[in-house]
């Protein structure tokens, strides 16, 4: 029951954040196609297709879905591992997080070139470059918002019992130097 109750949470608060996502893209996407349909209808241009509104809903909640659920949230959860693990801080896992998240869009743009299109799979470089430009703002925005909190509260957590035990031992040493001069003035 110890390991359910943190896994459900870490479950619970990733497809919240995923659904978040999909619900305020929507939102901004019926903004902008708005913004833009009014831009037309004022400039006398083309209102472009029917189809235009929800390729765009479609694309992204299919963004949403595979960047959220297919590698933001197993590089979360493999970091969450390595620090369960590791016994480090929630802080320390970031560059795992990274690694990881690196290596899922690694495998999911091989899975893409290799079974969808006819192109050859690009170098590791070029993959790095874009999931660098491309990802590592979002996938730092999703880390914080689902592992953030927690992970400035662990610290402050760690960084208090830090203090409590150097207090506690500067504390016995001080009654260990007081009981040991005692001893000494006596005659």
């Amino acid at each position: 029951m110890k390991a359910v109750i943190p896994a459900l949470t870490f479950a619970t608060r990733h497809f919240l954040i995923v659904a978040f996502a999909i619900i305020a893209g929507f939102i901004l996407w019926s903004i902008a196609y708005l913004l833009l349909l009014v831009i037309a209808v004022i400039g006398n241009q083309g209102l472009g297709g029917p189809l235009a509104y929800p390729a765009g809903v479609i694309a992204i909640v299919g963004a949403c879905i595979v960047l959220g659920w297919g590698v933001f949230t197993p590089a979360s959860g493999i970091g969450a591992i390595f620090c369960w693990v590791f016994q480090l801080p929630r802080l320390a896992v970031i560059p795992v997080v990274f690694g990881s998240a690196f290596l899922l869009s690694y495998l999911l743009y091989w899975g893409y070139t290799g079974l969808i299109t006819t192109h050859s799979m690009p170098s590791v470089w070029i993959v790095a470059k874009n999931f660098t430009i491309f990802l590592s703002v979002p996938l730092g925005a999703y880390w914080w918002l689902t592992e953030g909190p927690g992970a400035i509260f662990d610290a402050f957590r760690r960084w208090f019992r830090s203090r409590r035990r150097r207090n506690t031992t500067n504390s016995e040493q001080g009654e260990d130097n007081q009981a040991a001069a005692a001893l000494e003035s006596k005659p």
